[in-house]
């Protein structure tokens, strides 16, 4: 199983939508000194666990995470410049790329996901896993029919009816050995934003992007009438599952994720800081050191 995770820069980079959510200036964080605070406990929690971690960036990212910030990825790679063409709102691109790289099962995780034991185990032989799943499709309610009234050459495999009974995935943690699904899905995904650049700057992005992302693999895995393995067993559809469970820490929570809206609680990010700052007290030097003197 190959772990890894992916950063594209020109979303984070992106200071004309600072004030804007559904874009994702500094990563969705408060601030460029709290991202990268996460994204550092985010590696060095999971190597802790899995230590073969691969970061799939571009030339920015290189430049931040390998030569300036010498995080211990197992390797790095600069293969998402061949976004640079793309609409900077359109920012789970990087992720599906790094998805469609992938040649043998794989596990991606979000660069706001943070492991205290070997949670991932049971998932790691499945055809296709995730971290959780709902079965509110009402989150679709309002991109799905816009997309296929305005946007030209839509993929058959973004036709669904919106019902209860599918699984509606969280991507936080995504993968499995079923690679041919998942090249399929990302060409998918890919060829909707390909037909239909001109058209994104007149949509709410923040659906956009979860539609593409989520929506369709979703979708794909219900037609196919595959099983999806989730982290967690049930839905979340009524919070059942609390994702920033700090407190839990390690015996009954060994998972985190700073989803959405969790990226903005002053305690969430006081308790990466300080773990950063205890547990990894150089790299908490060096973080300082960069977001004081950073010219990228």
């Amino acid at each position: 199983m190959r772990f890894v995770q992916s950063f594209w820069s020109k979303p984070f980079f992106d200071s004309a939508h600072k004030d804007n959510w559904n874009f994702r200036h500094n990563g969705g964080f408060p601030s460029p000194f709290l991202f990268y605070c996460a994204w550092i406990y985010s590696c060095l929690s999971i190597k802790k666990w899995y230590p073969e971690l691969h970061l799939v960036t571009d030339d920015r990212g290189l430049q931040i995470f390998r030569d300036e910030l010498n995080l211990p990825y197992t390797s790095f790679s600069n293969e998402l410049n061949a976004l640079d063409g793309y609409h900077r709102g359109a920012w789970a691109l990087g992720k599906l790329f790094t998805y469609r790289l992938q040649k043998k099962p794989f596990c991606h995780l979000d660069g706001d996901v943070f492991l205290f034991g070997p949670v991932l185990d049971p998932l790691l032989d499945q055809a296709v896993f995730c971290q959780s799943y709902n079965h509110n499709g009402s989150q679709y309610a309002e991109i799905h029919p816009y997309i296929h009234e305005h946007f030209k050459k839509v993929p058959s495999e973004f036709q669904a009816e919106l019902t209860d009974a599918i699984k509606y995935i969280n991507v936080g943690v995504i993968g499995g050995t079923d690679i041919e699904l998942f090249q399929t899905y990302t060409t998918k995904a890919f060829a909707l934003i390909d037909n239909n650049q001109d058209k994104l700057d007149d949509i709410n992005s923040g659906l956009f992007n979860l539609y593409y992302e989520q929506f369709l693999l979703s979708n794909m895995v219900a037609k196919r009438k595959l099983e999806i393995t989730s982290l967690y067993e049930g839905p979340d559809d009524v919070h059942a599952y609390n994702f920033a469970a700090f407190h839990g820490i390690p015996q009954r929570s060994q998972y985190v994720h700073l989803i959405s809206h969790l990226k903005k609680p002053t305690e969430f990010m006081e308790q990466i800081v300080a773990r950063l700052q205890l547990e990894y007290p150089g790299y908490y030097e060096r973080v300082m050191h960069f977001c004081k003197n950073r010219v990228v």
